[in-house]
């Protein structure tokens, strides 16, 4: 790939973005650690705010690798949903006193009120596992 000149490697980039879906279907099978350990990496050259929180010495963000059909993930599942409960009622709090944005979230609302008629949150505990990458509060948070 280094013998691209820039202009090659942006339309690459581009490609494979514009090519990006989102699918929720999973396989089974949790990949090897190697595969995993390359995610992470892969992971580690995202953009973040690494001049507002750290530094050198005291390395600011923590990888956790959590395996679907875990005592964590079990851990994980009605925290998961309680926040999402939690931040649909401050939502619909904010939502009574502005109509304006109301109206512009009731598509999302609806979601809301269905997850919480579910009963769970879609999409979590379905992966064979999940990444949670966290990092040390600062300033900016």
């Amino acid at each position: 790939m280094n013998d691209l000149n820039k202009e090659q490697k942006n339309s690459i980039l581009d490609g494979i973005i514009l090519e990006r879906r989102t699918h929720r279907r999973f396989k089974e099978e949790i990949p090897s650690d190697d595969v995993i350990m390359d995610i992470i990496h892969a992971g580690l050259h995202a953009p973040f705010a690494g001049a507002a929180v750290g530094n050198e010495k005291d390395y600011f963000r923590r990888f956790f690798i959590i395996r679907n059909n875990s005592e964590t993930m079990a851990l994980l599942n009605p925290l998961i949903f309680g926040e999402v409960l939690r931040k649909a009622s401050d939502l619909d709090n904010i939502l009574e006193k502005n109509e304006q944005l109301r109206a512009q979230a009731t598509g999302f609302m609806n979601r809301l009120a269905m997850i919480k008629q579910m009963g769970f949150v879609p999409g979590v505990g379905t992966a064979p596992f999940y990444i949670v990458i966290a990092e040390k509060k600062g300033f900016p948070p």
